[in-house]
């Protein structure tokens, strides 16, 4: 066999190597999700709240509850609730993002706490002020999937 026949055999048994391997990696089995996160939420009597109930996966494991001004005539100001039902490892952490600035305004969760258990934050905002809530899975400071953020007012 020549030297140029050798060569071409070596570089067709090369590729059909290389195409065989690269196969292999593409058809890899994916790696497990995460147990998916979902949610429902319930028409509030102020238009201007939110409650958020937390699913994964497929058990009850949260609230968020956004509260504005939740006593008339209180001092208590904007409230944002968070509850975790479930002793799972997980926690459930609430966002109310203000929407003039996309900054977060009150950031709260139940990690270090044994379930269930239940946190709140006030933060008196000005009246009108337009809010977003949302709530999020956690584990170890990591996020396993957050809601949509819903609109609300202060």
């Amino acid at each position: 066999m020549s030297m140029i026949k050798s060569a071409r055999r070596a570089t067709a048994v090369a590729a059909v190597v290389v195409a065989a391997l690269s196969g292999a990696v593409l058809t890899a089995p994916a790696a497990h999700a995460a147990p998916k996160l979902t949610w429902d939420t319930t028409a509030m009597k102020n238009p201007d709240s939110r409650f958020i109930s937390m699913w994964h996966p497929g058990k009850h494991i949260g609230n968020v509850y956004w509260s504005a001004d939740p006593v008339a005539g209180s001092s208590l100001g904007d409230t944002l609730y968070v509850t975790d039902l479930q002793s799972d490892g997980y926690s459930i952490r609430g966002q109310v993002k203000q929407v003039s600035t996309g900054k977060i305004v009150i950031d709260i969760g139940t990690a270090g706490k044994t379930a269930p258990a239940g946190v709140q934050k006030t933060k008196n905002l000005k009246e009108g002020t337009k809010v977003q809530v949302r709530g999020c899975v956690m584990k170890a400071g990591k996020s396993y999937g957050c809601t949509s953020w819903y609109s609300g007012r202060a």
